[in-house]
Order: structure tokens, then sequence, then C-alpha cells
């Protein structure tokens, strides 16, 4: 028995360990962990463009080599039958071709059309700053200024490396983007899966009509149950009304028994962010918000206990002893846990005797 005890425990510290190698990032703009291009280009040993030889299908001729080498030997790669079409069409155009050894074969990544060989190239140029400790910052920095690109291709790309920068990060380069192209960019509703990033950028304006826009959204939200970026809307309400925010989250949506659990997880992610911002020791500002955000889970566990393990999680994070007794009252309920919930708070209060207590 106590064999078994231990290795859950093992495994649970294992998968709080994983997540915690990605806590840095934000969760609201990128769920989940996502190799950009940007990763291949850097971590590939040799990078070509190619474009296809007219007299043999899926036979590339080289037109440049950006990083490594290439020798003599004939080069095949398999490319979409959209993509060689573009390629017969636009004679400027290019193959992206990676590998990551010389024995290896090449490999096709992406497609480049002109006006997209500049960022690509920028980036392999750009690659050799974002060693060491500002590394990450300029690389950040760097993918900023294209967020709003025309491109989708470049934009995307920016997204997703501007986006799973820390939260404290994203709100200091919030100035970065203009407000007006914020705004143009959030009334697109095509782009609405990339919103994200740019509502917690709003969320630092100081302009009461971008809040009451923002406070729009989260009663609209809240009235008629949307989902789609209501993590990123309810971060941004917090940050406008720091004295109320959370607890007019908390009257919204913990305290209604009728809320539904992609509701729940949203607004969970939010809080779980902004508590987590500055790590486990955090500044006297996001400890008192992060003791705020303790009362309001004790609200959402006494209405929603499924939420058990999204709060442990929080709780072993921020290396705090709080809600003990309704986690361990939890457990021994006949509610229904998944096992990664069980696990999470079987190793939460294994733990919790170590972590400082929290006044609730």
């Amino acid at each position: 028995m106590i064999v078994k005890k231990m290795s859950l425990a093992a495994c649970a510290a294992s998968l709080l360990t994983l997540f915690g190698v990605e806590a840095a990032a934000c969760p609201i703009c990128v769920p989940y962990p996502k190799t950009t291009l940007a990763d291949v280009l850097v971590e590939s040993e040799s990078i070509i463009w190619v474009r296809e030889d007219t007299e043999r299908p899926y036979v590339f001729i080289p037109v440049e080599v950006l990083k490594g080498s290439v020798d003599d030997s004939e080069i095949d790669a398999f490319l979409d039958s959209t993509s060689r079409r573009r390629l017969k069409q636009n004679p400027d155009d290019v193959a992206v071709l990676v590998r990551s050894a010389p024995e290896e074969a090449w490999s096709y990544r992406t497609y480049a059309s002109t006006d997209s060989q500049g960022f690509l190239r920028a980036i392999i140029e750009q690659s050799t700053y974002w060693n060491g400790a500002r590394g990450s910052d300029r690389r950040i920095s760097f993918f900023t200024e294209y967020l709003t690109d025309p491109n989708p291709l470049i934009r995307n790309q920016a997204y997703l490396e501007v986006g799973r920068a820390p939260y404290s990060v994203i709100k200091t380069i919030a100035a970065a983007v203009p407000r007006d192209q914020i705004l143009e960019f959030l009334a697109n509703w095509r782009l609405v899966e990339w919103h994200s990033l740019f509502i917690l950028m709003l969320g630092q304006s100081q302009l009461p009509s971008d809040h009451a826009w923002i406070r729009s959204k989260v009663e609209r939200s809240a009235r008629y149950g949307i989902t789609t970026n209501l993590s990123a809307w309810t971060t941004a309400y917090i940050e406008i009304t720091p004295e109320t925010g959370i607890e007019d989250i908390e009257a919204l949506y913990f305290a209604e028994r009728r809320r539904t659990p992609d509701e729940l997880e949203e607004v969970h992610r939010s809080l779980s962010v902004l508590g987590s911002e500055g790590g486990a020791v955090a500044e006297p500002r996001i400890a008192k918000r992060r003791r705020r955000i303790v009362k309001s889970y004790a609200i959402l566990l006494e209405h929603h206990p499924t939420m058990a393990g999204k709060v442990a999680s929080d709780l072993t994070n921020w290396k705090t002893r709080a809600l003990v007794d309704r986690l361990s009252s939890i457990m021994e309920s006949e509610t229904m846990l998944d096992p990664g919930s069980e696990m999470a708070v079987s190793y939460y209060l294994s733990m919790a005797p170590r972590f400082r207590s929290i006044k609730q």
C-alpha cells in the first residue's frame, strides 16, 4: 500500500513538474505548447529554399542556402499539391526544406511567398541573439513587430511566439502595438481564434471607452454563456477593476451552479494566470490578489467540487497551504473526479503541510 501511494505521488510530481515548465507561458493565448516555425528553423542543421525541377516531379533545385550546407545529391521531398501548384504559378516563391543532420533526408517545412521570405530570413539571422540571459526578451521583441502583419503566415507565427510569453511580459509589451491596430484586429471576426493576446493587451488600457467595452463583453458572455475568449476578457476585466474585479467574476460564475464546465474552466484559467504572475514567491500586490483568488476558489469548490483538481494544481504551484479541509472533504465524498484531478488533489494534500499558510 505504501508503494502504491509513493507511486501515485511520484507520478503526480512528474506531471506537475512538466506543467511547471510551461507555467511561465501564458495559457490564455496558447493553451497547449506548440512548436513554432522559428523553433524548427533554429534547431535545423540546414535550411534551403528550393523550387521544383520542371522536368522531374518532386525533385527540387536549391535556390539559396540559408543555413548549413547542401551537396550535389538529388533533393527529393514531398510537397502537397496546393504548394506545388502555387510554386508553378509564382516563379519568385520558394519551398523551405530543412534537415537536422547531414545524413538525414530533407523535409518540407513551409511555403515562402515573396512577402514572407524576408521574415524567414530575419528569423535565421536574428536567432543568434536569442541565447543568453536576455535572449528570450529579444526574441519576443522581434516577433512583437509582426503581430498585425497582413500575411497570415507571419501574423500567426508572431502570435504563437508572443502568446507563449509569460503574462507579465505580455503586459509590458502591450503598448508596443498601437491601440488602433488592436481594435481593428479585434473587429475582424475571421481572426477570432487569435483575439486573446490582443484582449489581454487591451486590458492594460487606461481609456474609459476601452474599459466600458471590456465590461460589456464580460457581461454579455455571462448573460448568454459565451466561452469564446472568455478567459482573456475575464483577465482584462480584473485588470481594469483591481479592487472589485475578482469579486464580480466570482459572483457571475463561481457562485452560480448553472455554469457549464467550459465556462468554469475558462474563468479558472484567467484567475490561475493572474494568481501565478510572479511565480511562487510573488510581490505584495500579486500576493494580495492571490489571497483574494483563494477565497474565490473556496466558493468555486462549494458550488463546483469537480474543479478540485484545477484548484489543487494552482495551490501546489503557488506553494500555498489553503483549502485543505475542503479538498480533503471532496476526496472523501462521492464527487466524481477524473484520474488527473484525483492525482492533483492527492499530491497537493500530501505536500500542503510543507507549504506556507495563507490567511483566508
